[in-house]
């Protein structure tokens, strides 16, 4: 079988296209198939603009191509699934979950693993209420507001009769950041708990004025997704006291399946072992258990626990994990412990659905580049 992968760029994951197939090919080696399949590679800039995707994957259907893997969003995917119809070919989509889909139908030639961004939301949000909490400001990147996990912060609080009073969004140049009007509603009331959406160095920036700012010591604190995400997180001074966080896979997961995961990524390079990787190792995953035809029940063992391909909606179903984070005191920087799995979490699949239905009913403005794929 030939199989294309399109691979993004980003200045804050530099190594992400790499990462993406090394964990593919480790995988199909882990499993004694890398000769099995001929392996061939396109770059999409920034995964933001769906001419490019498209052209590039036209190429590569019309070079033989079997199976196509791209980290792209939702909407790209609708984009150029045409192609794949008409090739009778198949898409396979790594997505972060940051984005909702558009489209009613499942995709008939599309399947989708995803990092289930947006459920990651609403699982913290509900431990952030379960833990006493109902009146929450909200701060986020100007970048991370392009996004959908800001209405599911909101969304999630507001129907558990909880809600985000202030919401406050750092300026999109690093030079112009600031968290004085939070630092300013937080002290006028003291009891409120902050939910937080950074990525990469601004979470960086996020965490390093929290803590001259005394935010997070005086504010219990919850964060989701890629705000908690190791590569970063280590780089990243402790802010004082620890906070909580949803995630859809750590490192120090214990279990065979990520032992194995993590000991043939590290065995490459310190590091390769991360979110991007992982998507590339689940991608060999399922074309093994499915022999490339994408479609029926099925199920696969990940280093994040089972992952089952919801042939209703095309999208797989995966754990979500609770974590603390704390002090490395090897390092003063932050770290991930105490990971357990989220359970019950069917209320929040279901509602999430809600979510999306209402904001594709909705006007709503969306950046187009796959979640975390930036330039300089």
């Amino acid at each position: 079988m030939k199989i294309g992968l399109l691979l993004p760029r980003s200045v804050i994951y530099p190594s992400m296209s790499f990462d993406i197939m090394d964990g593919f090919k480790q995988a199909l080696k882990m499993q004694g198939i890398e000769n099995s399949h001929q392996i061939v590679s396109a770059g999409i800039g920034i995964a933001g603009k769906n001419e490019e995707i498209y052209a590039q994957s036209e190429q590569m259907l019309l070079d033989g191509t079997d199976l196509i893997i791209a980290y792209i969003n939702p909407m790209a995917a609708e984009f150029i699934h045409p192609l794949f119809v008409s090739a009778g070919k198949q898409l396979l989509v790594l997505d972060s979950g940051y984005h909702f889909p558009q489209f009613l139908e499942r995709l008939s030639n599309a399947r989708f693993i995803s990092l289930q961004g947006a459920l990651c939301a609403r699982a913290i949000v509900r431990k952030a209420i379960e833990q006493g909490n109902s009146n929450f400001a909200f701060a986020c990147s100007f970048y991370d507001a392009g996004y959908r996990l800001p209405y599911v912060y909101s969304a999630a609080a507001e129907e558990k009769n909880a809600g985000v009073a202030f919401s406050h969004v750092t300026p999109l140049r690093r030079e112009d950041f600031t968290l004085e009007p939070l630092a300013e509603y937080l002290q006028d009331n003291n009891k409120t708990a902050l939910f937080a959406t950074f990525c990469g160095d601004m979470a960086e920036d996020f965490f390093r004025e929290s803590t001259k700012l005394n935010l997070i010591v005086s504010h219990n604190t919850y964060g989701s997704g890629f705000i908690a995400e190791e590569q970063w997180l280590g780089k990243i001074p402790y802010p004082g006291r620890d906070w909580q966080c949803a995630v859809p896979w750590s490192v120090a997961m214990d279990s065979n399946d990520n032992r194995e995961f993590v000991a043939a990524m590290e065995g490459i390079r310190q590091g390769k072992a991360n979110i991007f990787s992982l998507l590339g190792w689940e991608a060999a995953l399922y074309i093994a258990a499915t022999n490339g035809e994408l479609s029926g029940n099925i199920s696969i063992n990940s280093p994040r626990g089972k992952i089952y391909m919801n042939p209703e909606t095309g999208f797989s179903e995966a754990p979500v994990y609770y974590a603390t984070v704390t002090k490395n005191k090897e390092t003063g920087n932050c770290y991930l412990t105490n990971i357990t799995e989220a359970r019950g979490l069917d209320i929040d699949r279901e509602r999430l659905q809600h979510d999306i239905d209402f904001i594709r009913t909705t006007t709503a403005n969306s950046w187009l580049n796959a979640y975390a794929c930036l330039d300089s």
